[in-house]
């Protein structure tokens, strides 16, 4: 089959990197090549820091495709550009990776294309997103229920909603997480940091992450280890300046790691990995923190559960500040129960989260929807 990915930042490579579905098309896309179908991802040419424009890559056709970057017009504008050249290259079907783009499964439809969407979470209840975007995404929801060939989630909390809310249930193919064994401590040597002695915050700044409750809470604790701190935004928001405001030694802002090598080191040696995503599926970020062996700490919701087997993999904080601090001050003082927990995480993602098996039913779903 003739297959275009849209909807996403585009295709990893070279020091261009990116966010959850991004790591997942770059995992997958290769994958459906090598089993014998044509895959094209459409990146969004104004994110990338490159000169370097490739037409293929892992066997992956890639097409730059502009947009109006802003918040809310960026994968808009860019998606309904990509989805004209889509059309215009008559391929079979379209894999689409935000919520809110079902307002233009109708025109794919028109034009006979299979319109397989990726549900990424509960979008309208994302605290970024004002009222013309949630709006946005409860069509895109709705006409997706109706039209979409196939709906994707993550999470069986997702099918949950879905099912519970628009009477429809998605196919449930989680995401896969990459594991290494080339990790050098050189990486975090070269900010100070020595193994096991940091905690580690990876997110982008926006309020359903919870990155400022965490790091004046961690202020709290009476812990003596750092708290390092990876990610950015892409547009500059109130929220963020207010986390930058910041200002004390305990907290190192070390921005945004393109470097997939280098930022699995930054997980593989932290303390503990913390985690305060709040209305996502299965979150990548968390996945790249259990297959590179991190003790995590997670806020307490559905998604999070089911992803560490409801505290066999990890432990959990509610959003209430005494909760966190106290979570935060008995591993600290139990570096036991930190290094069990460590010592497990990989076998998370080895048995249940990893690449061939997600591979497999996305196979089996381009099948079942092949005339």
């Amino acid at each position: 089959m003739r297959i275009s990915f849209i909807g996403t930042k585009g295709m990893n490579f070279g020091n261009s990197a990116f966010g959850g579905f991004e790591t997942v098309v770059t995992e997958l896309a290769p994958r459906l090549v090598v089993a014998g179908h044509t895959v094209t991802i459409y990146c969004r040419k104004n994110l990338y820091t490159t000169n370097n424009w490739p037409r293929e890559v892992r066997g992956v056709r890639l097409k730059f495709v502009g947009s109006i970057e802003t918040k809310n017009l960026g994968t808009m504008t860019n998606s309904f550009l990509s989805i004209l050249d889509a059309i215009r290259d008559r391929v079979d079907a379209v894999l689409l990776f935000n919520l809110g783009l079902g307002i233009f499964v109708p025109l794919l439809k028109l034009f006979g294309i299979k319109v397989i969407t990726h549900l990424d979470g509960i979008e309208w209840e994302r605290g970024k997103w004002g009222r013309l975007a949630k709006s946005t995404f409860q069509l895109g929801a709705f006409l997706n229920v109706k039209l979409a060939d196939e709906l994707i989630a993550d999470a069986m909390e997702i099918q949950r909603i879905y099912l519970e809310r628009f009477h429809r249930q998605p196919i449930m193919i989680s995401y896969g997480a990459e594991v290494r064994n080339d990790h050098d401590p050189e990486t975090i040597q070269e900010f100070g940091l020595s193994v096991y002695s940091y905690y580690l915050l990876v997110t982008r700044f926006v309020p359903e992450n919870n990155p400022l409750f965490i790091i004046q809470n961690y202020l709290q604790s009476q812990s003596q280890r750092p708290l390092v701190v990876l990610g950015k935004n892409y547009y500059n928001s109130a929220y963020e300046s207010e986390i930058r405001k910041i200002d004390d030694p305990r907290v190192l802002f070390l921005g945004h790691v393109a470097d997939r090598k280098s930022l699995y080191e930054f997980y593989k040696y932290s303390y503990c990995y913390i985690h305060g995503h709040s209305v996502g599926g299965t979150n990548p970020t968390m996945l790249e923190a259990l297959a590179n062996s991190c003790c995590v700490l997670a806020l307490n919701t559905p998604f999070n559960k089911e992803m560490l087997g409801n505290g066999e993999f990890g432990r959990f904080f509610d959003l209430e500040a005494d909760d966190f601090v106290e979570q935060l001050d008995f591993l600290d003082a139990h570096a036991e129960i930190v290094a069990a927990l460590r010592e497990k995480a990989i076998t998370r993602v080895t048995t249940y989260y990893n690449w061939e098996s997600v591979t497999e039913s996305y196979l089996k779903l381009f099948d079942s929807i092949r005339e």
